[in-house]
């Protein structure tokens, strides 16, 4: 499984340090959680965490959990992502500095993490809790944050 880290729409050059920054603890999450699983009996390739800019943009309620089919059998799905999306104001994200970003964006994903349970399809074989325990292990043990 492969965790991806996005930040739409933060794709200004004004904030190009800060979201390299933020895109370097995706990448260092990503690598802490490589090997690890948390479904059981079914498929799941990718789990994305999308920070939305709120003051430009509405985050969904709920995460969505969904396939990428094959062009040769429609039927079939090649790769199964479950999207969460986390709340994020440009405002706040630009101000906060390269120091306290991690415990920023530890607390606003942990905070949806906590809150969302996951789609109805795949609720019973994912194992949130110990995804939300290893995600909070990284923060606190790997980056210091104090949450």
């Amino acid at each position: 499984m492969e965790l991806s880290f996005r930040l739409q729409p933060y794709y200004y050059d004004l904030y190009k340090d800060q979201i390299d920054s933020a895109k370097n603890i995706g990448k260092k999450l990503n690598e802490y959680l490589s090997g690890r699983s948390y479904v059981t009996d079914l498929k799941l390739d990718e789990i994305v965490l999308i920070f939305i800019n709120t003051q430009g943009m509405k985050c969904r309620v709920r995460p969505i959990y969904m396939g990428t089919s094959n062009h040769k059998d429609p039927i079939e799905f090649n790769v199964m992502t479950l999207f969460y999306e986390i709340p994020m104001p440009e405002k706040e994200f630009v101000q906060v500095s390269d120091e306290d970003r991690p415990t920023y964006m530890a607390k606003a994903l942990l905070k949806v993490l906590e809150s969302q349970n996951a789609p109805v399809k795949i609720r019973k074989q994912f194992d949130r809790d110990r995804f939300i325990a290893d995600v909070r292990d990284f923060f606190v043990n790997v980056k210091g944050c104090k949450l």
